[in-house]
């Protein structure tokens, strides 16, 4: 098998700012945690709130929309840099192509991603087909079918429901839209990835309005890596040959294919079979994207974890108590910090060091999604939190830097501590 790249250059700020221009709303908001950053002695959590994304409380909706203009743009003949917002490019497409002739755009989800492609579809006068796997919560199957959008939940893993949408869009003749890759399918996951650097672009633009800093951390939740993959990617693209954030990944610990892949040593993809069971939904993927992985194999440089379920509860309510709504996805960011920073834990403190979380650290944390899934969430805020225990979390540290590369670290260590 050959090796697969690190392209980071298609998710650098010129990409983000196409995206930014292209939907011309305001950021979502920055929020800084000071109980969280008070209690466990660090500089500064920020997190990125992307519950306010659009009214459709996740990340996903700049992606999977941002992925349908470009291939409608592109049919049409037109740039998406000429065009002023999705109203006027549903325009352009109607009048070339009329609208009673839609494309029905197909895909899988956990829940996010498939609300998004149905918003999208609704709002270009398309049509969206959206499956799910087993398990899924009701709520968001209804906010797929609020959009217009058809909803069927089978009884399949995540990765075997990516497989069916494949083959409903061959037998139909759909067009797949889905932020995961397949051999021949990239633009449209490339595209995808492109939505997702608006949020970083507006974290670092916020922070240096804030208070002047930028992160010396970064957190990333990943499920085949596509939104892990295009932060990071945007981080290397913005910072150069200048100093970056060091970046953490986390998974759930049934469906931690990243983690697995790292532990491989040799930068190749490893998938996880299964069921994929936890409550983390968003994260329930067993097979890494062949785009996203191999940025965060070259460029993670804080490492890999995987978390128990119970560790996302416990940020969802460190959220809720600092005014943010999280759902499990959300929180998990937080959740696995605050078990970093427990006190009275050798491990805990052993990895503290080695990453440098200290009081001068500025965290930045993304969530992902507000309460996607409102039964699960009032139960989670109605317990108590979890206790660290011995087997909560696992890490995999960075992978080693191909020769004549210099880490990360090193750049950082030779900046001192600017804000």
């Amino acid at each position: 098998m050959a090796k697969l790249l690190a392209n980071t250059a298609p998710f650098g700020p010129t990409a983000a700012r196409e995206v930014r221009r292209f939907f011309g709303t305001e950021p979502t908001p920055l929020v800084p945690l000071k109980i969280a950053a008070g209690s466990w002695g660090l500089g500064g959590v920020y997190v990125k709130d992307e519950s306010k994304r659009l009214g459709q409380q996740a990340f996903k909706v700049f992606g999977a929309t941002f992925a349908m203009a470009k291939l409608l743009a592109k049919r049409s003949g037109v740039s998406l840099e000429d065009v002023s917002g999705l109203a006027d490019l549903r325009t352009r497409y109607e009048a070339k192509f009329g609208a009673d002739a839609p494309t029905t755009f197909v895909t899988c989800t956990d829940g996010n991603h498939g609300r998004a492609v149905a918003w999208a579809a609704k709002q270009l006068g398309q049509k969206a087909v959206v499956y799910m796997p087993k398990g899924s919560a009701q709520a968001r199957v209804d906010h797929v079918r609020a959009h217009g959008g058809e909803c069927t939940v089978t009884e399949l893993n995540y990765d075997r429901t990516v497989d069916m949408a494949f083959q409903s869009a061959k037998e139909h003749g759909w067009t797949v839209l889905q932020d995961t890759t397949a051999p021949g399918y990239t633009e449209i996951p490339t595209w995808i990835m492109q939505g997702y650097t608006a949020m970083a672009d507006e974290a670092l633009e916020q922070m240096k309005a804030l208070d002047g800093s930028s992160p010396t951390h970064v957190l990333l939740q990943v499920g085949v890596g596509s939104m892990a993959g295009a932060v990071l990617g945007y981080l290397v693209e913005a910072a150069g040959d200048g100093p970056r954030a060091m970046a953490l990944t986390l998974e759930p610990e049934n469906a931690a294919c990243a983690f697995k892949s790292a532990m491989r040593g040799d930068g190749e993809m490893e998938t996880v079979d299964g069921d994929l069971e936890t409550m983390i939904a968003g994260l329930a993927c067993g097979e890494p994207s062949a785009l996203g992985w191999p940025i965060l194999a070259k460029h993670v440089d804080g490492g890999f974890f995987w978390m128990k379920d119970g560790l996302a509860g416990n940020g969802m309510r460190s959220m809720k108590a600092e005014g943010v709504e999280a759902g499990e996805c959300g929180g998990a960011g937080l959740g696995l910090l605050g078990r970093l920073m427990a006190q009275g834990c050798d491990r805990a403190e052993e990895l503290r060091k080695k990453l440098g979380l200290d009081e001068k650290s500025r965290v930045l944390i993304f969530n992902t999604e507000g309460a996607t899934d409102p039964e699960n969430y009032k139960k989670q805020l109605a317990l108590p939190d979890v206790p660290p225990t011995a087997s909560d979390f696992g890490f995999a540290p960075a992978l080693p830097v191909a020769d004549g590369e210099q880490p990360p670290a090193a750049k950082r260590l030779r900046c001192g501590a600017e804000p």
